[in-house]
């Protein structure tokens, strides 16, 4: 079996994702109310981040966990609406030519993972049909119906994906060698390091100087 690893934040969605999230949040006709107990949630984080105060990790997972519990009493139908309507205005700004890659890895009997830190019912909502054979996300959870505001978040981020991909892959035989990674970042790089064929999208300046070092692929004209 022949992989290939797919980043979201940077990667097949050009821009950052949370940043779109706010934006969304803030100006939704229906969800705009929320915006102002995300905001109350997370400011003690950002500032905490902004004063050198609060790790980086910390900070960003206090933003996903903050932005969901703004959703505290809806129901998982009124949650999925919302990330569907988000998904269908960013699906405007996918990179084709990565969309287009998936579909010719398909062909090529490639099994498709997509690994992101964004919230899985977004991602499920805007790569729906794309072909994904497995995706990794941020879990939303539930009591019931409505959202279960009592059990921890955990944001999916950097080592925890590694984490994720050999679990899933621990009884199956993976042709490593022959198998593809794509990611703009540095903190994917142990992400790319599992495959024989890594490919560096519109990277960072780190991982960029990572690519150029180790003569792997850099994707940048788009």
């Amino acid at each position: 079996m022949k992989v290939a690893l797919f980043d979201f934040d940077g990667t097949l969605y050009p821009h950052e994702t949370f940043e779109t999230l706010r934006a969304h949040l803030k100006s939704h006709p229906k969800y705009k109310k929320n915006y102002k107990h995300f905001v109350r949630h997370f400011a003690p984080a950002y500032f905490g981040y902004k004063m050198k105060m609060v790790p980086k990790i910390k900070m960003q997972n206090r933003a996903l966990e903050s932005y969901i519990l703004s959703f505290k009493g809806y129901s998982k139908q009124e949650i999925d609406g919302f990330f569907a309507d988000v998904a269908n205005e960013m699906s405007e700004e996918l990179r084709t030519s990565l969309l287009e890659k998936i579909q010719q890895l398909k062909q090529e009997n490639y099994y498709i993972v997509l690994i992101s830190g964004a919230f899985i019912p977004l991602l499920e909502a805007l790569f729906k049909g794309v072909g994904f054979d497995y995706i990794v996300g941020s879990k939303i959870h539930y009591n019931g119906n409505k959202l279960d505001y009592k059990t921890r978040f955990e944001r999916m981020f950097a080592d925890r994906k590694i984490d994720i991909i050999k679990e899933h892959f621990k009884n199956k035989e993976v042709d490593w060698t022959n198998s593809q990674a794509y990611s703009d970042s540095i903190t994917d790089l142990k992400m790319l390091e599992l495959v024989g064929k890594p490919v560096a999208v519109a990277p960072d300046s780190d991982l960029l100087s990572v690519a150029q070092d180790k003569n792997w692929k850099i994707l940048n004209d788009f």
